[in-house]
């Protein structure tokens, strides 16, 4: 890879945004001189002015339609494409052998968007692409195999370059946050679509208000993924939103449980607790040295189809709850084992720019 790197992060609702701006700060952090632009992809653009002004204030992306990504992509104006969800112009862009084996175009390199709940489908969605960034580390064995047998049965697909790790789930610090001692808040972080019917999320809102009643002393947050009005073209749609729940089933809730939709990194460094169902906020809490609780024991979780993926990946974590330690808060250390399993080495964008040169190195040489 001659002079600097260019690279293109890509983004369209809260996710991937976060994804992007982590990814970002790792790059820049690696590489200085790197040439880094983040580009919102409009055809699936799903954020608020709100969010967009909370994640990135400066602005500083742009935009692009399904002719304008491609032609970027095409014509090589990057040296790779950084994503963490496959656009399905930029899929069919790489399925079609003509354009896959173009001498300089941009390299593709896709990372999950979070907890992979439906691992066969993610596999799928990826193997177009020229590099992928996977985990848990188990995962990146199996994909890499599995990846090798459909090259192996068509001459038209590469397999792509596999390595382990996602900005979002970095190694955890050694360390517990200094001031954690002094932390008094709980948060519950949401999610969109889980727990899945009324009366789960109600059983839910229920334990907390539960828990403010019962620490008066504490704030309890329930941080949510988004307001009420916002993402309305998410690709997870949220039904029973919990501020008309509380509004409607609890009038006069505690005033310590209160509603927030701060910024992630800023309700990771207040938390003294962060409790959630099958977001991938668990991970965040742990990577931060938070205190973590995953509760899976909701009413209606058998409906869920999240409920047993999440029990399924934090299997062995030690964080997975039960009713009766969350509301007295006992928590427990997460399992080094699932620790090192689950997060990658923090030496991931020294790996995202050595994939993006080995791809490179790799194209020179077919084309050669």
């Amino acid at each position: 890879m001659s002079g600097a790197p260019r690279l293109l992060l890509t983004f369209c609702d809260d996710s991937t945004l976060i994804f992007a701006v982590r990814l970002r700060a790792l790059l820049r952090a690696t590489a200085p001189e790197a040439e880094i632009t983040l580009g919102c992809y409009l055809p699936e653009q799903a954020l608020s002015l709100r969010q967009l002004e909370m994640l990135v204030p400066e602005a500083d992306y742009v935009l692009f339609n399904k002719e304008t990504l491609i032609e970027a992509v095409q014509a090589g104006l990057y040296d790779a494409v950084l994503t963490s969800r496959v656009f399905r112009s930029l899929a069919n862009f790489l399925r079609t052998p003509a354009l896959k084996h173009l001498r300089h175009r941009t390299q593709v390199i896709s990372f999950l968007g979070g907890l992979d709940f439906f691992p066969e489908r993610g596999y799928a969605n990826r193997m177009p692409c020229d590099g992928v960034f996977l985990f848990p580390q188990s995962d990146t064995r199996k994909f890499a195999a599995w990846a090798r047998e459909q090259a192996a049965t068509d001459s038209n697909v590469t397999a792509p370059l596999v390595d382990f790790g996602h900005p979002t789930f970095l190694a955890p610090t050694l360390t517990p946050p200094e001031d954690l001692d002094t932390r008094r808040d709980i948060y519950f972080f949401a999610q969109a679509i889980s727990p899945l019917t009324r009366r789960g999320r109600l059983h839910v809102l229920e334990a907390m208000v539960a828990l403010a009643e019962a620490n008066p002393d504490r704030q309890v947050w329930i941080k949510l993924r988004h307001l009420p009005d916002e993402n309305t073209r998410h690709l997870h749609r949220e039904r029973h939103d919990y501020p008309g729940l509380l509004k409607a089933a609890f009038p006069d809730a505690p005033t310590n449980l209160r509603l927030t939709a701060c910024p992630m990194d800023e309700a990771t460094e207040q938390a003294a607790l962060g409790i959630t169902c099958t977001s991938t906020a668990a991970i965040d809490l742990i990577r931060e040295g938070v205190p973590t609780m995953v509760y899976l024991d909701y009413v209606d979780a058998y409906m869920d189809p999240m409920s047993a993926a999440m029990r399924r990946l934090f299997d062995g974590s030690g964080v997975i709850t039960s009713l009766d330690d969350l509301l007295h808060l006992r928590t427990r250390a997460p399992e080094p084992d699932w620790v090192a399993q689950m997060f990658c080495p923090r030496d991931l964008g020294q790996r995202v720019l050595a994939m993006v040169a080995a791809l490179q190195d790799r194209a020179a040489s077919a084309s050669g």
